[in-house]
């Protein structure tokens, strides 16, 4: 458990954006744990980890932490296998089994929808209506939840996340609405929420001035994704801080700045 504080105390220490997620139990200090430890094996033996963590959750139909954190499990090692779609669909996996106990446990539902739709931004070879499809439900099924249960902040990081798949998807009046909406959430954090509007107000003069900027070559950004889409790798020397840093804005426990 030292190593992991070291490490999460270096990574706080280089990055100013970080916001910490602070774990109020012993199962998801394992958790931590497992996510850094298992880093040393191969990625077949991750996926296979991964597998039989998904047929362990999937044997149980009761509701129980430990089964929760089976998806969990699987989830973070299909990320350190780099297979994406896997992590994609545990985390809906664990949605789909949190929403079944009620009310709850559906802060836990939104926060593993997150994650989902996270996971499949980063596939690169896809279908992508299937994705799409499967990214946009995602996304709009947490917005959903997090609203439900008044946890505005999250509610505002999954819009801004919509945002983000409607940018790619070349919706610009859709991505401006999701920007606006995630602007209402952040409410009284003023540099989010003066983040997103800046947004509103360049996709509001974009779609205004729509023919000028495509005469001038401007409109649309046909690469968005290609420039602005980063892809994990495991041989970037900061993989383990690029996955943490994925995934930090999608704990319902992490501090509000």
């Amino acid at each position: 458990m030292g190593i992991v504080a070291s490490l999460l105390r270096r990574y706080a220490a280089v990055s100013p954006d970080y916001e910490p997620i602070w774990r109020c139990n012993e199962q998801a200090e394992e958790y931590e744990v497992m996510f850094f430890e298992e880093e040393r094996l191969g990625p077949a033996a991750l996926e296979a980890r991964g597998d039989r963590s998904m047929a362990s959750g999937r044997r149980h139909r009761r509701w129980n932490f430990a089964i929760s954190n089976d998806y969990e499990d699987a989830a973070c090692a299909y990320i350190l296998a780099e297979n994406w779609r896997k992590a994609a669909l545990a985390f809906s996996e664990q949605a789909v089994y949190e929403q079944q106990f009620g009310d709850e446990r559906e802060l836990n539902a939104a926060s593993a929808l997150l994650r989902s739709a996270k996971c499949y931004g980063q596939i690169e070879e896809k279908d992508e209506g299937e994705v799409a499809a499967a990214t946009k439900q995602a996304l709009e099924k947490a917005i959903a939840l997090f609203v439900k249960k008044n946890d505005l902040h999250l509610a505002a990081t999954s819009c801004v996340e919509l945002a983000h798949f409607y940018m790619e998807h070349q919706q610009l009046q859709n991505a401006m609405d999701s920007y606006q909406q995630a602007a209402d959430y952040y409410g009284a954090n003023r540099r989010r929420n003066r983040y997103c509007r800046f947004k509103v107000n360049l996709l509001r003069f974009r779609l205004a001035n729509e023919e000028m900027l495509r005469g001038k070559g401007v409109s649309p950004p046909k690469d968005y994704k290609r420039r602005f889409q980063v892809y994990i790798k495991s041989s970037d020397p900061d993989w383990r801080a690029q996955v943490r840093n994925l995934f930090s804005s999608t704990s319902m426990t992490q501090i509000r700045m």
